[in-house]
């Protein structure tokens, strides 16, 4: 999959804005100081993609200052030769609203999700292993909400029934609700999380068989490597699994009525990475957290690629500047065939003869 060209309406910091990507060149720069909007063009493209902010902003906040709607438009060329034009339009006034278009057909957020795959990777990546596990779960779920229907409306609902059922708490807690109106909730919410739970460990399944590999060809020479899910339980069949969030949810429902929240299910599950038997985390170099990282990188491109059957984009977002030029050119080399779209302050000038670059702030 390529992207041709992008069209940016009241998004951010852009009034109007249109970018063709040159099609003989498979890494395009977008360089300039900072705050000249270098972000805000990646920041589009991943709305774009998966209607999503990558700095987790509401569709209020995207849109130019004092302006009502913003529009991205994007024509891409997909592996097979054909053209796509995807559409995102988001309202606030006279009534908020979001709509997503293929080809100029409306259609739901489920089919239109995974229609341009995208891999993202931001500096704040760079801590994925040592950071919070919420970063890490939205990687595995943004993995699988491209590639699979079922895994995106599991989510989308099952985070609708944790809403509720975090709702219901407080109103124990405060007294205004028995605990008997909790079963419902607690069978709702984990009929979803067996579905969800499934589907992670499939993918995990999936990302080790070559996670070994790529470690090595990045210079690294672990003897065995496995990623390990991190969850309440250890059933792998949908109905033991019910059972099991089930008993779970009972066992900390007081806990949960004194925090009104849920503490247990998949939206507070990890992973993590063993390398030779050790948890990466704990013991294992910073330039070997990296050299991981940029495994998973990889790994990701592959598993899109292959369930897809399209190549991913990837978008870097100022990483360059972080990593030794060892871990640079490994990026590149190994995602030469992907289409890249990224942001510098600087670059080595011999860089430039591969790349298209773009100046920023963009006239618009």
């Amino acid at each position: 999959m390529r992207l041709l060209s992008l069209s940016l309406e009241h998004f951010r910091s852009y009034g109007t804005l249109e970018i063709k990507f040159e099609g003989e060149k498979n890494v395009s720069v977008l360089i300039g100081e900072n705050a000249t909007g270098k972000t805000n063009v990646l920041e589009a493209i991943c709305v774009l993609s998966l209607l999503k902010s990558s700095r987790k902003a509401e569709d209020k906040d995207l849109i130019q200052w004092e302006k009502a709607h913003y529009r991205i438009r994007g024509v891409l060329e997909n592996d097979a030769g054909s053209t796509v034009k995807l559409e995102v339009v988001s309202q606030m006034e006279p009534r908020k609203a979001r709509a997503a278009f293929i080809n100029d057909v409306k259609v739901p957020a489920m089919r239109y999700i995974g229609a341009l795959p995208l891999i993202t990777f931001t500096p704040d990546d760079l801590l994925l292993w040592s950071g919070a596990p919420g970063a890490r779960r939205r990687l595995i779920d943004q993995l699988l909400c491209q590639v699979s229907q079922s895994y995106l409306q599991a989510m989308m609902e099952y985070e609708k029934v944790l809403k509720q059922r975090n709702t219901l708490l407080k109103q124990i807690r405060d007294r205004e609700s028995g605990t008997s109106s909790l079963e419902l909730w607690d069978e709702k919410l984990a009929a979803l999380g067996a579905l969800i739970t499934i589907d992670r460990l499939q993918l995990f399944e999936t990302l080790e068989l070559t996670i070994l590999r790529e470690l090595t060809a990045l210079g690294e020479r672990p003897k065995e490597a496995h990623f390990h899910y991190v969850r309440k339980g250890t059933s792998t069949e949908e109905s033991a699994l019910m059972r099991e969030l089930t008993a779970e949810l009972f066992t900390h429902r007081d806990r949960d009525i004194a925090m009104a929240n849920t503490t247990v299910g998949p939206h507070r599950d990890d992973f993590t990475l063993f390398i030779d038997q050790r948890d990466i985390v704990t013991f294992a170099s910073r330039g070997q957290q990296r050299a991981a990282l940029l495994s998973l990188l990889l790994l990701q491109a592959s598993f899109l690629e292959l369930r897809k059957g399209e190549k991913p984009i990837l978008l870097l977002d100022d990483v360059f500047s972080e990593l030794d030029e060892k871990r640079n050119d490994s990026i590149l080399d190994t995602l030469s065939d992907l289409q890249v779209i990224m942001t510098a302050v600087e670059f080595d000038e011999s860089f430039r003869r591969d790349t298209h670059v773009l100046a920023c702030p963009l006239a618009h």
